[in-house]
């Protein structure tokens, strides 16, 4: 203020009442007849109009990181004891010179909650449409009946906003409280807090898009260091449009981070998840190893082949099944087909189930070689089909550890591996027949194909980590450091499994001392088992970057 001097502008600030004071205040008058019923300090003037929505207001000036909100959200929704749909987190700045007030340091204290997007990535990716985006108020609202407990909807949300109860077995979130918006009264992380930092304001959708929507980037430019519009160090707002406005009087300066950014952790190992998709992708290599036996001519009649491979397809569609907290509710699965790889995925298993039944039952009818023929090449198709759209499953989060080059270069690598290996191990072991002799040059081929393919994909993997872990800007450098730095025993114990599978495989070429079934097999439990350590890794290292303040398992 002009004229003014210090003093007096420290006697204007104490004039001015605290939210809890002018609260106080308000609650005195509605004795008053005039007075409203409500507290309406926290809400728009007006419910949204049409192109409009509800969102939250955070007051970054106002945020003391209390938590009073966290609190407040928990007691009011009945949330567990290791549930919050809340989280106050912290931006820092280290600053170059404290001597100067626009370099010097900063915390800045960050609440979080739901963003309500406008472009909502929970309810594209969930295959039952459990989740829906109210079309008069803009609320993003979880439809708890519906839900299976799959969880695609945390992968799915940049910001980790979904919970999974497991008492429950369903996943859980904030809904901005609508009950007390439909009453005329603030949410309770609002209303709680002692500052007035948070309200609720009503934001237009396409000027959220106008100022977020670019073009999808890739996965690898995810998470580069552009200012991000949003907030500072969160995921980019073109992902999934959020409609938060985080506002300030201030400018916060580019070099700000989350107070945790450097903080290596382990995710989710999803442990259903790894034995789906390895039984799964090799049921697909080995039913395209049979058919490359089928269409080559080799006098070869295994029926246990086909049998084999659909057994290891159905133990991983078993395995799936217990991945979900509510296994009765996934009949519905096949609902969010139009927009959600998850769905689709499962529609493309069960095809694959159905032909490669019949595929395994068409292996024990001698007579019927063209139709046996025609339906092993049918399983081979729609077991790569399977992969791709179980591969697009985790490209489509955006995750820099699941970019698209290397989740299907993982997946289809397994896939071949895994065939070839197993498929070594089943001709060794129909050799000694009236065809030794085919069995036999299947056997070598077989072999010598899953020795040529680990080779490749073994160099691959450790190159492709060697390098992000020598170059920080790499998008992949992070999780190259959490593999490195909190899973040293992965690498050791691959490292050890490739020397001894590639041993056992070249062994099982050349028939060293006539047991070449008993190193096909040592070749393919020792693969198998580097690819579950491999898959392991993929999911417990494919962090990617959080909200500041995200509440963690």
């Amino acid at each position: 203020m002009a004229g003014l001097t210090f003093i007096d502008e420290l006697l204007q600030d104490q004039r001015e009442l605290t939210a809890v004071d002018q609260f106080a205040r308000w609650h005195e008058s509605i004795s008053v007849p005039a007075s409203p019923s409500r507290y309406e300090r926290l809400l728009p003037a007006a419910p949204p109009g049409q192109g409009e929505q509800y969102a939250f207001e955070v007051d970054l000036d106002r945020c003391s990181g209390c938590k009073a909100c966290v609190t407040a959200c928990h007691a009011l929704n009945g949330l567990e004891d290791d549930e919050s749909w809340r989280s106050v987190g912290l931006l820092v700045s280290p600053g170059t010179d404290a001597t100067q007030m626009e370099f010097a340091p900063i915390q800045q204290h960050i609440t979080t909650a739901c963003h309500h997007c406008v472009d909502p990535a929970c309810m594209h990716g969930c295959p039952v449409l459990a989740y829906d985006k109210d079309p008069m108020t803009g609320v993003v609202r979880h439809l708890d009946d519906q839900c299976m407990g799959c969880s695609y909807c945390v992968m799915k949300c940049p910001y980790e906003v979904p919970r999974f109860s497991k008492r429950l077995g369903i996943v859980r979130k904030c809904d901005m409280c609508s009950h007390r918006l439909a009453a005329g009264e603030a949410p309770a992380c609002a209303q709680a807090c002692p500052s007035e930092a948070i309200r609720i304001t009503v934001v237009r959708q396409r000027s959220i898009e106008t100022q977020y929507r670019k073009p999808r980037p890739a996965p690898s430019e995810i998470e580069s260091d552009e200012a991000n519009l949003f907030l500072p160090d969160s995921p980019p707002p073109s992902l999934t449009l959020p409609a938060t406005q985080f506002v300030s009087r201030r400018v916060l300066p580019e070099e700000v981070k989350s107070a945790d950014r450097e903080a290596l952790r382990l995710d989710s190992a999803h442990g259903s998840l790894v034995a789906m998709l390895i039984l799964s992708q090799a049921a697909a290599g080995v039913f395209a190893a049979s058919a490359a036996a089928e269409l080559t001519g080799l006098r070869i009649h295994f029926p246990w082949f086909n049998t084999f491979a659909a057994t290891l397809l159905f133990a991983g569609l078993i395995a799936s099944v217990t991945h979900l907290g509510r296994p009765g509710k996934a009949w519905r699965s096949f609902l969010g087909w139009r927009r959600s790889w998850l769905s689709r995925e499962i529609i493309a298993f069960g095809a694959f189930a159905l032909v490669g039944g019949i595929a395994s039952v068409a292996a024990f009818v001698p007579a019927g070689l063209p139709w046996r023929r025609s339906v092993t090449c049918a399983a081979a198709s729609f077991g790569m089909i399977a992969v791709f759209v179980s591969s697009m499953v985790y490209v489509d989060t955006g995750r820099r550890a699941w970019r698209f080059g290397r989740t299907l270069g993982n997946f289809f690598g397994t896939t071949l591996l895994l065939g070839s290996t197993l498929a070594a191990g089943i001709f060794a072991a129909a050799t000694g027949g009236e065809n030794e002799a085919q069995a036999g040059i299947a056997q070598v081929a077989a072999a010598a194909t899953a020795m040529v393919i680990r080779t490749l994909l073994f160099m691959w993997r450790r190159l492709e980590l060697s390098r992000a872990l020598s170059d920080p800007l790499n998008s992949f450098h992070w999780n190259a450091r959490v593999v490195a730095e909190l899973l040293p025993g992965s690498l050791r114990w691959r490292n050890l499994l490739f020397v001894f599978s590639t041993g056992a495989g070249l062994l099982a070429v050349v028939g060293l001392g006539g047991h070449m079934l008993v190193w096909a097999s040592l070749a393919a439990a020792s693969t198998t088992a580097s690819e579950l350590i491999d898959r392991y890794v993929y999911f417990v290292a494919g962090g990617t970057k959080r909200m500041p303040g995200v509440w963690v398992s």
